[in-house]
């Protein structure tokens, strides 16, 4: 679960890089800061509500076998949302 973590924190950087705009400098482009923002807020509310998952899913894990299955279902969440997939 640890490692399933740090994967999905790893990706939040990932968040706020966004193609700078060729009219402004260093990105700033104020016409895109509201498509920005929402994207961000889409793909924060996707990281929580994968993470609201697997926290019920250990926490409903009677065994161990159980709880591999909700590591290996955060993992394949994780994968899902990465860029590409």
């Amino acid at each position: 679960m640890k490692k399933a973590l740090t994967a999905i924190l790893a990706l939040l950087p990932s968040l706020a890089l966004a193609a700078p705009a060729a009219s402004a400098p260093h990105g700033r482009d104020p016409a895109r800061f509201g498509e920005m923002k929402a994207k961000q807020l889409q793909m924060l509310s996707q990281h929580i509500q994968v993470l609201q998952s697997a926290q019920r899913c250990v926490q409903a894990a009677q065994t161990p076998q159980a709880l591999q299955s909700c590591r290996e279902a955060l993992r394949q969440q994780v994968e899902a949302m990465r860029p590409g997939h």
